[in-house]
């Protein structure tokens, strides 16, 4: 009986020698795999990183980096108060800063907060004068232009004029068809 035992034992070794050999192989295998989708991702990463690049100083081209230590501080009255120093809409200032106009209404009404990247593109377009700041909102967003205060003005003194005259036309001539009956019997 012990030689049963002993020759079972050594059977039992032997496949078990033999199935982790067997994982061993599939494991290698896919080790192999991993290396090759990691080097595939870290390629994919570094194209990316290349197309994101140009795509990010389209957003913000005149983005200076922070410096180390220093913080850009955001507020959302400060976005609201640009927004109507400027006479922009939550549109156009999307379509600068890349976002939707949905995420500047979350931030202007403190809902959310935007992150760096974006902070930083605001903040460069508030240190732009209001003809560079025109010129980019003509270029990104062209039908978000905000029409001139003095155009306006005149805009709407005309509209009030046009709106008056005709009425001022009607008295005339009501006032003359008034008269005419009076002329005619006198």
């Amino acid at each position: 009986m012990p030689d049963f035992k002993q020759t079972f034992q050594e059977e039992v070794r032997r496949l078990a020698r033999k199935e982790l050999k067997a994982l061993d192989e599939k494991i290698n295998e896919q080790k192999k795999t991993i290396n090759a989708l990691q080097k595939r991702v870290n390629e994919l990463e570094k194209k990316q990183a290349v197309a994101v690049k140009p795509a990010a100083a389209e957003k913000a081209p005149e983005a200076a980096p922070v410096q180390e230590g220093r913080k850009i501080r955001f507020s959302a009255k400060s976005l609201v108060k640009f927004r109507k120093k400027f006479a922009l809409s939550q549109k156009a200032l999307a379509t600068l800063l890349g976002v939707t106009p949905f995420t500047v209404s979350h931030w202007e009404i403190g809902k959310n907060r935007p992150r760096t990247v974006q902070i930083e593109a605001f903040n460069a377009l508030a240190k732009l004068g209001k003809r560079k700041l025109y010129a980019l909102v003509a270029e990104k967003a062209p039908g978000e232009l905000p029409a001139p205060k003095k155009a306006a003005k005149k805009a709407s003194k005309k509209a009030a004029k046009k709106a008056a005259a005709p009425v001022k036309r009607a008295r005339g001539k009501a006032a003359k068809k008034a008269a005419a009956p009076a002329e005619k019997k006198a």
